[in-house]
């Protein structure tokens, strides 16, 4: 080669017009900017221009590569299609060119020119390579991608399909056919849009039922007039987040309800109070229209084995008695071991048992209209939970009415004792003052019962003391109030009675009392009572103590005129 590295042979330096024999000007092949060289009939070379050395066309010899004269020796139809890949150029990285061979008129003589492809080829397998990993990476995305036409129809679809359906199926279907139609869309199709939207939730169903819920987000396509012609988009499955957030949702709700009640219980002395606290809580916690709590009615050291249940709390909107009686009888005879939800003249209730040690302590039912979500699991489970807070308080409530029926009664005969007939009776006083009506009290003490301790024992006195409490329990209303004041005295308050009423029921006690006689100690002292009467009208200006005073005076008086009958008190002064 000569020294400027564009010769191989010199001699054509000497021909004045070269091109004649070689058919072309080679001086013209030195402008040229890809490899290029002219090849004699031996294929050496006879002329090449730098590049053609440059790049890795020749060997270190200055002879052809052993790579290019291989894919020269072969015939056209069989050379390499995607280019001869050789080493070589400043970087000594592999280029490929593709091999022009042209005839020249001197026989066997060619000029080979060397295009470099290097960059497209590159390119070309750099878009391969990216197009494959984005396949991959689709196919194993947890998206599902898409795209919909001018008409509304999917076009495109990833082989996933979507909601269980598959792509294959999907092409030239609408999107509306997958979705959810029970449950809320958004305002503005995903699948249609003509903005770009992101995070749009969409509600499908499922080939199996299943309700799923996707996020997608989109871009609209335009074409080159601008017009609307589809959409192009991705879907992300969420429902597991979905369902668990909702769960996490409901967990926080149950937590605050449950929470709510458990510190009204901390804080409430009365459990009446704390009862009632508890079901206007669970009404708003629950989203309910009411609740009702019942309490199974109590009855010391006796076992129940179908108790009555009494309504102890309620709030809201609740269903009739004559709707609830039959379900409570139901729930008695054949106790649910979980909450339940009953349908109720056009109302969804959600009940619980409240047992404790064992025992039906209660029955809790949650309210809710037709327009109310469904009961759920979880509000099932919440209402389980508060099931037994509630029932603890239910016992409660029951210890709390023994406790306080114990400090109220005569622990003999069962009846009021003294502070709570006063009690009771004050209360009742006041409200005559706003009613304007009647009431009278009698006051009872038995004539001779020392008598009876005396001769037979305490244990007949106090059978005879039984004896009076049921005469006079037998020989009232449920509205009237009766008392063992202490000893052998006795009181009762009547109701809405004026003195006729008063004497009536008088004379049928000491009727009944002549029955008494039984435990007397002498029979010229028979057992028997005596009998103070006092009617309050409200016009008149006395007070309680005075009303007191005159029923007793009336029964002292009786005794020291002979005992065994009755009196009335005079009439009390009237208001100025």
């Amino acid at each position: 080669m000569a020294d400027e590295g564009d010769m191989v042979k010199e001699d054509w330096r000497d021909e004045e017009e070269p091109e004649l024999a070689w058919g072309f000007d080679p001086r013209g092949l030195l402008s040229l900017r890809e490899p290029a060289a002219v090849l004699d009939e031996k294929g050496e070379i006879v002329f090449a221009n730098t590049l053609f050395s440059v790049d890795g066309v020749l060997s270190d010899d200055g002879a052809l590569s052993a790579s290019l004269a291989a894919v020269l020796s072969m015939p056209q139809e069989n050379r390499p299609g995607g280019g001869l890949r050789l080493h070589g150029g400043p970087d000594d990285e592999p280029r490929v060119f593709d091999i022009l061979v042209l005839p020249l008129e001197q026989p066997g003589w060619r000029l080979v020119v060397a295009v470099d492809r290097t960059i497209d080829v590159g390119l070309q397998n750099a878009l391969v390579v990216s197009r494959a990993r984005f396949k991959t990476l689709v196919e194993v995305s947890s998206d599902y991608a898409w795209e919909t036409g001018a008409d509304g129809t999917f076009s495109m679809v990833t082989p996933k399909g979507l909601a269980g359906v598959g792509a294959k199926d999907l092409i030239g279907g609408r999107p509306g056919q997958l979705l959810d139609q029970a449950a809320p869309q958004a305002a503005i199709s995903p699948f249609s849009t003509p903005i770009p939207v992101e995070n749009v939730e969409v509600w499908m169903r499922h080939v199996d039922g299943r309700r799923l819920c996707y996020e997608v987000s989109a871009v609209p396509l335009y074409d080159e007039l601008g017009q609307w012609h589809g959409a192009r988009g991705v879907c992300r499955d969420v429902t597991e987040m979905h369902q668990h957030q909702r769960y996490q949702a409901e967990q926080r709700n149950r937590e605050r309800v449950f929470s709510r009640i458990t510190d009204v219980f901390r804080r409430e002395i009365d459990p009446n109070d704390m009862l009632q606290v508890a079901a206007s809580t669970s009404t708003h916690g629950f989203g309910a229209s009411g609740c009702q709590i019942f309490a199974a009615e109590s009855h010391p050291d006796v076992v129940v084995s179908h108790p009555r249940l009494l309504l102890a709390a309620s709030f809201g909107i609740v269903g009739e008695p004559v709707l609830v009686d039959p379900v409570l009888d139901q729930m008695v005879a054949v106790l649910p071991p979980q909450p339940q939800v009953l349908p109720i003249a056009g109302m969804s209730v959600l009940s619980s048992p409240a047992i404790y040690s064992g025992r039906l302590v209660g029955v809790i039912l949650l309210w809710r209209g037709a327009s109310h979500h469904p009961w759920t699991e979880s509000d099932a489970q919440l209402l389980a939970s508060l099931a037994g807070q509630i029932a603890a308080a239910l016992e409660q409530r029951a210890a709390y009415r023994l406790l306080l029926d114990a400090s109220r009664s005569d622990p003999l005969t069962g009846l009021l004792n003294r502070r709570a007939f006063y009690e009771e009776m004050r209360r009742r006083f006041r409200r005559l003052q706003r009613d304007t009506k009647t009431a009278a009290l009698i006051y009872l003490d038995l004539d001779n019962f020392k008598l009876v301790n005396d001769t037979h024992g305490h244990a007949k006195g106090d059978e005879a003391l039984h004896h009076v409490a049921d005469i006079l329990r037998n020989n009232t209303r449920s509205t009237d109030l009766v008392a063992r004041l202490g000893g052998d005295e006795f009181a009762v308050w009547l109701d809405n009675a004026d003195e006729t009423v008063a004497i009536n029921r008088a004379q049928v006690f000491l009727v009944a009392a002549k029955a008494l006689a039984i435990y007397s100690g002498r029979a010229d002292r028979p057992l028997r009572m005596s009998i103070g009467i006092a009617v309050h009208e409200p016009k008149t200006a006395e007070d309680i103590n005075e009303f007191v005073s005159r029923a007793d005076m009336a029964m002292y008086s009786v005794k020291r005129d002979g005992k065994g009958t009755f009196g009335v008190a005079p009439a009390a002064r009237k208001k100025r």
